[in-house]
């Protein structure tokens, strides 16, 4: 476990405090306002480079599927987060937690963000993105391949990108909220993978598995990586 707690060049670390801080906020959290369904838990690998590409419906989607979705699995998780987190008083605590803040209007302006984020996955790590790179509710936004192909850099070895689903049902008060946590199978990225086509392929499995359709356009270079939902 303490492995998890080491520093990268330009990032705090994540810290003993912030991580257990957040499990129990979510864990409350989840108890009060939401009824959990979680599917496809044994997909998530137990260890190694994983990457994580998870739709994004709301803010509750991190406390969700990380107490949810992934902890239960695996404690060395880092995730991209919106630049604005990492201001004023919270600042540190989000560091601390693990998110690594990217300018989403300008990725380029957070090249040595991004770096600690592949540095963090070529470790062996898990890393979540939002490949829509904001919240859309309802709908699919179009899978930014820039961050992708600069996270997921020329590893090594195979990276297993998995896909991650949700799907939410609003009720009025007093019933919770139900949500559905769905997890696709691991598909490997490796040297020979062309990354628009694979981000693409995993965004059909994206919005398979949260109840909707990508109806962007397809890009039609390179081989199919696909699998069944």
């Amino acid at each position: 476990m303490s492995d998890i707690y080491r520093k990268y060049e330009g990032h705090p670390g994540k810290k003993r405090y912030a991580v257990w801080l957040l499990e129990l906020f979510g864990r409350v959290y989840t108890r009060l306002r939401f009824k959990m369904k979680v599917e496809g838990l044994e997909n998530m690998p137990r260890q190694g480079a994983t990457l994580v590409l998870a739709k994004h419906v709301r803010n509750s989607d991190i406390p969700l599927g990380l107490v949810r979705g992934i902890h239960p699995v695996r404690w060395d998780v880092w995730c991209i987060m919106k630049d604005t987190l990492a201001k004023g008083l919270a600042a540190k605590f989000f560091l601390h937690c693990g998110g690594i803040p990217v300018d989403r209007k300008n990725p380029e302006k957070s090249k040595r963000d991004l770096l600690v984020a592949r540095k963090a996955l070529h470790d062996g790590r898990l890393v979540t993105i939002f490949p829509e790179q904001t919240h859309f509710k309802g709908k699919m936004g179009k899978g930014r391949t820039p961050g992708f192909r600069f996270v997921m850099g020329r590893p090594e070895h195979p990276v297993m990108v998995v896909p991650f689903g949700f799907e939410y049902l609003f009720h009025k008060f007093p019933r919770r909220t139900e949500v559905f946590i769905r997890i696709g199978k691991p598909v490997p990225y490796d040297n020979h993978s062309v990354p628009e086509v694979f981000l693409h392929e995993r965004m059909h499995e994206i919005a398979k598995l949260s109840g909707l359709e990508y109806n962007h356009e397809p890009v039609t270079r390179g081989k199919p990586t696909s699998v069944n939902v």
